[in-house]
């Protein structure tokens, strides 16, 4: 529901800023998404709207004043959660078409290392960690999937292989999960006879 109300929004925004100059009304159309989206913790769409406004208009306070909540908000999730900067680079990057058949899910994830350099917006390199021991026998992967995120793509690869990740501030871990004991099953209350 989310996605397609994100969707409908981003739709109508493409639409009025189909001429290079925005009128005010638009201007203010455009400014009261990016204040819904940093609401909702959208707040890369609210930042691109912010910077589309402050294009035209640079002297524009609300926008200034939003994109630098939106900064204090990163910040502040930074300092909570080590791992949030990486998470929100690897949901952001969208592999645009991947294929594997019978690989092996160290190749994939060596594949996904080096893909993650191309598509990343600043270029720089995803580290994935593999903490597979040598001697666990891993199934082979058969992946087809256009347009997905990084992250949709890191779920299957690893279900696939039956494997976990997990992002840490620095890296992608791919481990091997624990296994699951088996809940004992419930005894019958002693029952004295009559």
């Amino acid at each position: 529901m989310k996605r397609i109300f994100i969707g409908l929004l981003l739709v109508a925004s493409t639409a009025t800023a189909q001429t290079n100059t925005l009128t005010d009304d638009q201007l203010g159309e455009k400014l009261a998404q990016a204040v819904m989206f940093g609401r909702a913790g959208l707040y890369d769409e609210a930042e691109a709207l912010c910077k589309q406004i402050l294009a035209q208009k640079p002297d524009q306070m609300t926008a200034k004043q939003l994109l630098h909540e939106i900064e204090g908000q990163r910040h502040r999730q930074e300092a909570k959660d080590p791992g949030y900067a990486l998470r929100h680079k690897v949901a952001q990057i969208v592999v645009p078409e991947i294929r594997f058949r019978e690989a092996t899910p160290v190749d994939v994830i060596e594949y996904l290392r080096m893909l993650s350099k191309a598509l990343s917006p600043d270029k720089s390199e995803i580290n994935f960690v593999w903490q597979v021991p040598a001697d666990v026998k891993l199934p082979s992967i058969t992946l087809s999937l256009k347009n997905v995120p990084l992250t949709d793509v890191l779920d299957y690869v690893t279900q696939l292989a039956k494997l976990k990740y997990r992002i840490d501030a620095h890296a992608v871990v791919i481990y091997v999960p624990e296994p699951t004991k088996p809940v004992p099953a419930a005894t019958e209350p002693n029952v004295k006879s009559q």
